[in-house]
């Protein structure tokens, strides 16, 4: 496996698990009666906020072949 793949591959698991972990969480507690949203808003900011960095990594990786 090349570098650039072994990299690729821990930002994809560093964004994506949390994030589903966050949903599930908010699942829960819908399926509970209880109000979802914050665990929601906290999945897309994770999203948004770590997949920025994780794009900036990559670049940076990605521009040195």
């Amino acid at each position: 496996m090349i570098k650039e793949t072994s990299i690729a591959r821990v930002l994809v698991v560093l964004v994506f698990a949390p994030a589903g972990g966050l949903f599930g969480k908010a699942v829960a507690e819908a399926a509970a009666g209880q109000q979802s949203w914050p665990w929601l808003t906290a999945a897309l900011v994770w999203l948004i906020v770590v997949g920025l960095g994780a794009m900036a990594v990559w670049n940076r990786f990605a521009g040195h072949r």
